[in-house]
């Protein structure tokens, strides 16, 4: 089973730190072209999209297989990015140019710029994919709608640096850094329901629990998390972190909290039942944006095994065995090894595998779907077995990737001897 894994995009490097939420461990680290700074990834976890400051550019990383498998050009200063739920596009701050960008994903092109002035940082899109909150560093946040890619309203929330839809849709969470506050909107009405404020933590990015009922508020200047009861709009609880928070993303069962602090270049994983810290990760130099998603399981080789036995009576009669190996796809098998096991202890020999007493191994390499490969050994008759059947049984034993189909790794064929120059195989 594929665990839900952590896209940290390490800003004082050119790097992605991909970590494996469930155990902590590294899974992979994506070289990207030059300062990444935010990251979101696509619906069905297929891919994460990082905004790169100095390229400027978007990278798009392959989570099957955590490569970078393209760079898109894009504006001048691409910061904040989300995309829609039904992951057609990317909306993204240029903060240089004072626009929206919106990145078709199917093509990798820009479909269109939204001007929004201000300096636009974050970027969320609602639930419902209907409106697009953009938050700026002056001259508060601007709603844009998605159908028309246009500016429909402006919310009085200056220095908005951290913008979430919460996921029931109902209100719009602000990290207002340099006023303190925590603003709350009304995504129907568009109006203030709530001020929440932050005791000079010069809150900086937001998550919402996944079921609307907590507001998790990452606190720049005092290094901690704020704790917000949704219901009532209340500060219930702060959580210490590393220095200098900057992003906070919800594991899919809300069970977790992922913190990426750049001062310290950690993050914190936050158990949101009891709201402490119970693990510090490290990750690349000054962490910064973050995102988790659950890669889809790599593809798999089905490895169908067969196995055949020619008599050769003679004088000193033997039997030869051709080890069949078909790649039923739909990946490559990268490698693969095949046992053959045989009745008695003697030891197999015209063989292009590696005998043992009673064994042969075959290692295969680089099968690619819909090939097959042959690997053949001999098995003397001896006089003291003549009568005595004679049972080989191939079975895959290990392959890259894993075999998902097992009900034809393994193929057994017996023959029996009367004398050397009788042999007879089923």
């Amino acid at each position: 089973m594929t665990h839900p894994a952590a896209y940290v995009a390490n800003s004082g490097e050119s790097t992605v730190s991909v970590i494996d939420t469930v155990t902590g461990g590294a899974v992979a680290t994506v070289p990207v072209e030059g300062n990444p700074l935010k990251v979101a990834v696509t619906p069905d976890d297929t891919r994460a999209y990082v905004t790169l400051g100095q390229s400027p550019s978007v990278a798009v990383i392959d989570t099957a297989t955590n490569t970078v498998s393209a760079t898109v050009p894009l504006g001048a200063a691409p910061y904040g990015i989300d995309i829609t739920p039904d992951g057609a596009h990317a909306y993204i701050t240029d903060h240089q140019r004072d626009e929206v960008l919106v990145l078709d994903l199917a093509t990798n092109t820009q479909s269109a710029a939204v001007p929004v002035g201000g300096g636009p940082m974050s970027v969320d899109v609602s639930p419902d994919g209907t409106e697009a909150y953009v938050g700026s560093v002056s001259g508060g946040v601007r709603v844009i709608d998605t159908a028309t890619n246009t500016v429909t309203a402006t919310l009085d929330a200056p220095s908005a640096y951290g913008v979430k839809v919460a996921p029931d849709g109902r209100h719009v969470y602000i990290a207002s850094s340099s006023r303190d506050r925590i603003n709350v909107f009304d995504t129907a009405t568009h109006a203030r329901t709530a001020t929440i404020r932050s005791s000079g933590g010069s809150p900086y990015a937001v998550a919402v629990s996944p079921d609307s009922a907590r507001v998790y508020v990452a606190n720049d200047y005092t290094s901690n998390v704020s704790v917000i009861d949704a219901a009532t709009n209340v500060i219930t609880d702060t959580v210490p972190v590393g220095d200098s928070p900057s992003a906070v993303a919800f594991t899919p069962d809300g069970t977790s909290l992922w913190v990426t602090s750049m001062g310290s270049d950690t993050v914190s994983v936050i158990d949101t039942a009891t709201n402490t810290v119970t693990a510090t990760r490290s990750a690349g130099s000054a962490p910064f944006g973050l995102a988790i998603a659950t890669p889809p399981a790599p593809p798999a080789a089905d490895l169908q095994v067969e196995l055949d036995a020619t008599p050769v009576p003679g004088l000193s009669g033997r039997i030869d065995y051709t080890v069949t190996v078909t790649n039923n796809g739909p990946a490559t098998a990268t490698s693969a090894t095949v046992t053959a096991t045989l009745s008695g202890t003697g030891v197999p020999t015209r063989t292009d595998c590696t005998p043992a007493p009673g064994k042969v191994t075959c290692n295969l390499s680089d099968l690619a779907p819909g090939a097959s490969v042959s690997r053949e050994f001999s098995v003397p008759v001896a006089a003291l077995t003549l009568g005595t059947p004679y049972t080989a049984t191939a079975t895959r034993t290990t392959s890259t990737p894993d075999d998902t189909d097992t009900g034809n790794d393994t193929a057994t064929r017996t023959c029996t001897a009367t004398t050397p120059l009788i042999i007879r195989c089923t």
